[in-house]
């Protein structure tokens, strides 16, 4: 090698490339299908239809493979963790042996004294996000934030840097517009809403990391010099062209927050609708700017439609990809970078090298290499803060639609044998890297990572109560008044300021209906919407439910140990589960259970009607209807539920009792004070109160049991139910069984009284759960 450490500044580092799917075996370890396995498998796509099924099989071999990283004396390695390996639907379950791989791989790396340098994403897309759009559905973005919290969440602490998508061009054009990658298209308005998503991806994956704690974040983009094919004006303006497709797009869009004009000419009419909206996510500030260079291009004008431009044969010599050899231009892209987008930025060569048929005395490598660490000496000397190079690849590995023909490697494989034998590249960078490593940190700041958290809410007319979980269980929980619409958000605020961190996630529940993302708080007389939440705390996601969606949620993850069972099996089995909840009003609903999962069906059940049951009963509806004729339906004497069987219905009941039993200037009490005499025995109107509260609301479950059939059981919440539990016994549940003909059923259903405090703060914590993991 002409260089030797000595010749860069004293933490410049040198480090080794490669990525996941191109080396690890991806039918290995339970790694989920992705695009590139069904891409490969189709005829005509990747030479021989070879696949990354076994590759290099370097999740078996990695400690060898970091053997041979450290005996080159190099200071860093550059990895991309897989997405299907980690989560194999893409979303939901986690691959737990895909997370006890990356987290072996971090230990090994940093055991040698190597820092570990993450790619997030290198181009295997997990097939079942291929079926929703893939890079064109805008809803990868929060996808793909997701996956970053749980495999950073697992590994990031141990990493020197990251960098959330490679080469956003490759996933996007490359792969959407000339069909050369998966997912192979050819489609203009796919291509374009890919380009855009990738960055918005890109910018929530930084915010993600950030919410972790996490620095040392970049960005790494694939640029190609683009230069006229000759001195005509046309191709000129091709060349430009190309040079902002290519480059200038992505650049652009996370450094200028915008795109070049040219580009926008053909693209903006494909790009997704509010577009402009969300700069601000994808230009989040990052702290380094990684360039993959390889290649010069010279671009003609052609007779096609947009972008109307071809490449044409330069006269420079040839790597075996076919790529001119070109390292002046990896100067001009270095210094260009710093002047026209990222400043003092530091700036990482994070790809640089050649494919060669040369299995063992690879001259032509080390040519290649001493001539590109020339042009980083050049920009060096221009000023241009370059704080590393990483060489394209440590190991020859599948070449993505080449196969096992192009050989980027510093050591040989034999893909038949699977033997590693390094190069003569490899033993020059060895003898040129001898000098020593740097004194660079290796991995996170310590303490700087911390575990993500959710804030849920209970939302009532008076009080609100702000539930802090990590790790999906409850941590603290903090009360404060309700009050008007600012005072509510400046206490969502005012927790955030507290733990110093944004939440993750943000779900509220209140009474009231749920429209377009706000609910209508119909006890604290306000409107709370999801944007107005994610404002005020900074979260990524933001929910507003319904309290009996809250209460529904509650039964998710019921257990044995918080139910009392008043008929049925011991520990309510899995199944649609239906949930019945007397508080300030009367809630129904049920979580129905599909496909391995709960999915909540809620509405006004307190709503449905109500009629009297024994004779002794007609005075007291009779009575009801003068004091509340607008809940009657027309002129029976048929009412809302809710009007009798709920904490503001018992009072109703209680004096509709009283004027049916002759006392017509009966006070209203409140239900607290009618339920203690009647348990008391003190007031016999309060003792009918109760006894009909309970037979009706028995009844009125053992109805809705019917039509819902809830194999999961039928659970009893809400205030009134907690707080009041001698109310359920004998009589309610004879009521819930007395169904005629259909006793037997209703006496066959699993009946409990769920004992959970905070049900509603614990419903809202499942709920979240539940929406993350989809």
């Amino acid at each position: 090698m002409k260089y030797t450490r000595s010749d860069f500044p004293k933490d410049f580092l040198f480090g080794v490339a490669t990525s996941a799917y191109q080396i690890e075996g991806h039918a290995q370890g339970g790694a989920g299908k992705t695009h590139w396995d069904s891409f490969a498998a189709s005829p005509g796509n990747v030479v021989r239809n070879e696949n990354g099924d076994l590759a290099c099989d370097h999740l078996n071999r990695f400690p060898q493979d970091f053997d041979l990283v450290r005996d080159a004396g190099f200071d860093s390695y550059r990895f991309s963790t897989s997405w299907a390996r980690v989560l194999p639907e893409g979303r939901g379950p986690v691959n737990q042996a895909g997370l006890d791989y990356y987290d072996r791989l971090a230990d090994a790396l940093l055991e040698r004294g190597i820092r570990p340098c993450a790619t997030l994403y290198h181009w295997e897309l997990p097939s079942p996000l291929a079926d929703l759009g893939g890079w064109r559905n805008r809803d990868i973005a929060s996808w793909f934030a997701d996956f970053t919290e749980v495999i950073m969440g697992r590994i990031g602490d141990r990493m020197y840097s990251v960098a959330p998508i490679n080469e956003p061009w490759c996933v996007s054009w490359l792969s959407h517009f000339e069909g050369h990658h998966a997912p192979g298209m050819r489609d203009i308005r796919a291509t374009a809403r890919a380009m855009h998503h990738v960055l918005l991806a890109h910018g929530r994956a930084i915010e993600a990391m950030r919410g972790l704690g996490m620095s040392n974040l970049g960005a790494v983009f694939n640029l190609e010099w683009a230069e006229p094919a000759d001195d005509s004006p046309d191709a000129g303006k091709a060349a430009d062209l190309y040079d902002g497709i290519y480059n200038r797009f992505f650049l652009g869009g996370v450094f200028k927050k915008a795109y070049p004009q040219n580009v926008l000419d053909g693209l903006e009419a494909h790009l997704p609708s509010g577009w402009q909206d969300d700069f601000d996510t994808i230009g989040a500030p990052v702290d380094w700017c990684g360039l993959n260079y390889y290649t010069r291009k010279l671009i003609a004008p052609a007779d096609t439609a947009w972008p109307s431009l071809e490449e044409v044969p330069g006269p420079l010599p040839k790597t075996q990809m076919g790529w001119e050899i070109e390292p002046d231009a990896l100067t001009r892209f270095l210094t260009r970078t710093m002047h026209d987008f990222t400043g003092d930025l530091p700036i990482y060569v994070t790809e640089n090298g050649m494919a060669s048929p040369e299995r063992q005395q690879d001259d032509d490598r080390i040519d290649y290499l001493n001539k590109h660490l020339g042009a980083v000496q050049n920009a060096l000397d221009d000023g241009v803060p370059v704080r590393g190079y990483f060489i394209w690849s440590l190991l020859d590995n599948y070449e993505w639609s080449f196969g096992y023909e192009k050989r980027f490697g510093l050591v040989d494989v034999d893909f038949d044998t699977l033997e590693r034998t390094p190069k003569a590249s490899y033993n020059a960078l060895k003898s040129a890297l001898s000098g020593g490593p740097v004194s660079l940190p290796m991995a996170q700041p310590a303490g700087t990572m911390h575990e993500h958290w959710n804030l849920v809410a209970d939302i009532g007319g008076t009080n609100t109560r702000l539930g802090v979980i990590s790790n999906g269980q409850l941590t603290d929980l903090r009360k404060y008044p309700t009050g008007s619409l600012q005072e509510l958000l400046d206490a969502f605020h005012s927790l955030r300021d507290e733990i110093g961190t944004d939440p993750r996630a943000v779900v509220a529940a209140g009474a009231g209906p749920v429209k377009d993302g706000t609910i209508r708080l119909t006890n604290a007389h306000l409107d709370l919407s999801e944007s107005d939440i994610g404002k005020a705390t900074g979260a990524q996601h933001t929910f507003v439910i319904n309290d009996f969606t809250a209460a529904a949620w509650s039964v998710a993850e019921i257990t044995g140990d918080h139910v009392e069972v008043l008929q049925g099996a011991e520990t309510p089995p899995v199944g649609t589960r239906l949930v019945v909840g007397p508080g300030t009003g009367l809630g129904v609903g049920a979580l129905l259970y599909s496909q391995g999962r709960y999915h909540t069906a809620s509405g006004e059940g307190g709503h449905v009607g109500l009629s009297p049951r024994h004779e002794d009963e007609v005075e007291v509806f009779k009575a009801a209807r003068h004091i509340a004729p607008e809940c009657f339906f027309d002129d029976s004497l048929v009412l809302e539920a809710e009007m009798f069987l709920s904490g503001t219905g018992i009072p109703i009941l209680h004096q509709a009792a009283s004027m049916a039993a002759g006392q017509t200037d009966a006070p209203r009490r409140s239900a607290k004070d009618i339920l203690q005499d009647a348990l008391a025995e003190s007031d016999p109107i309060a003792v009918k109160t109760a006894h009909m509260f309970k037979t009706h609301l028995g009844a009125i479950m053992g109805d809705l049991a019917v039509a819902y059939m809830p194999t999961g059981g039928v659970f009893l919440v809400g205030g009134v139910a907690e707080k009041n539990r001698w109310l359920f016994k004998d009589a309610f549940r004879d009521a819930f069984n007395a169904g005629g003909r259909f006793s037997d059923l209703r006496r066959s259903m699993s009946l409990y009284v769920s004992e959970q405090d905070e049900f509603g703060i614990v419903g809202a914590n499942n709920f979240c759960k539940s929406a993350l993991a989809r």
